[in-house]
Formats: C-alpha cells, structure tokens, sequence
C-alpha cells in the first residue's frame, strides 16, 4: 500500500494518503475532490534538495509573519 502526496487544487492544502485501491482521495481541509498527486523526493537528497525545501520553509514563514503583521495591523484600525 504506498503512500502518495498530494494537493488540493481547489484549496492548496499539501497531504498524504495511504492509497489502498485505485480510487481518488478527497482534501482533508475542504473535502474537494480535485486533488493532484505530488512527485514526491524522499528517496533524493541532495544539497539542491535541501536548498529548495530551506527556501519553501522561508516563503512559508515570511508569509505567515507577513499575515500576522496585516492582522495585527487591522485590528489596530479597527479598535480607533
């Protein structure tokens, strides 16, 4: 039974499923039926490999921050 990665196409959400059959899984976030199965790399590692996932992380990160800084600051228009 392998495990495949996935993305939602209609949400973004990135989730693995064990697949036991050949049927399609639906996105654990929004329950869509439109999912993407991922090529997955864990068997290659490589210092490009890790450079690319160290700067997936950063984007990550900056964006969460950066959503954070935008709510922080609507809250604070919003309470004068």
């Amino acid at each position: 039974m392998p495990l495949y990665e996935y993305k939602c196409c209609a949400c973004g959400h990135c989730f693995e499923v064990l697949v036991r059959d050949k049927s399609t899984p639906v996105c654990p976030a929004c329950l869509a039926q439109d999912v993407e199965r991922q090529l997955s790399l864990f068997a290659v590692s490589s210092e490009g490999t890790r450079q690319s996932a160290l700067e997936a992380a950063r984007r990550h990160t900056y964006k969460a921050e950066y959503d954070k800084a935008v709510a922080a600051e609507d809250d604070t228009h919003h309470d004068h």
